[in-house]
C-alpha cells in the first residue's frame, strides 16, 4: 500500500502563523530597533532573550534563544519573521538550519519530515503558549 504525499494546506498554514504573530507581538519589546531586547521569565533559571535583528517598513526580523538557563546539550534558538502589513509570523531558522521547503520528499538526506516547515512553526506556537501560560515580560535591570 503507498503512504499518501503530505500537501500542505495554505488557509491552515497562514492561520497558525496569524495566530503566532498575534501571540508574539505581545511580547516584543516597545520599541521596535535593531539590537532592542526582551525578556520572558519562566523561572529563577530559565530566561528567553528575543532580540529585535532586523527592522524594514513591513517586517521584522527576530532571535529568540535561551540567555540564561541549566547549561544542556539543546540550547533553543529560532529567527522568526515577522510580515507587518499580513500580520504572520513564520520560523525562518531553528538551530543551525535554514530555509524550509514547504514540502520534502521521505526519506530525504536530512531526514526532515514532509511537513518540516509546519512543524517547525507549531513548535513556536507551543513555546508562545508556554510563554501565556507560565512566562511573564522581565526587564533586564531585575534579571540576575
Amino acid at each position: 500500500m503507498l503512504k499518501s504525499v503530505y500537501v500542505p494546506k495554505l488557509p491552515d498554514f497562514l492561520s497558525l502563523c496569524e495566530r503566532n504573530y498575534a501571540a508574539l507581538h505581545r511580547l516584543l519589546p516597545p520599541v521596535l530597533a535593531v539590537a532592542e531586547q526582551s525578556f520572558i521569565q519562566f523561572s529563577s533559571q530559565d530566561i528567553y532573550r528575543l532580540t529585535i535583528l532586523d527592522v524594514a517598513p513591513f517586517t521584522t526580523k527576530l532571535k529568540i534563544e535561551l540567555w540564561q538557563g541549566q547549561q544542556h546539550y539543546f540550547q533553543p534558538s529560532f529567527d522568526v519573521q515577522l510580515y507587518h502589513d499580513a500580520r504572520l509570523a513564520e520560523v525562518v531558522r531553528v538551530q543551525q538550519q535554514w530555509r524550509f521547503a514547504a514540502v520534502y520528499p521521505y526519506p530525504n538526506p536530512t531526514m526532515s519530515q514532509p511537513d518540516e516547515k509546519r512543524q517547525i512553526n507549531l513548535l513556536l506556537r507551543d513555546w508562545l503558549r508556554l510563554c501565556a501560560r507560565a512566562g511573564y515580560r522581565a526587564e533586564p535591570e531585575v534579571l540576575p
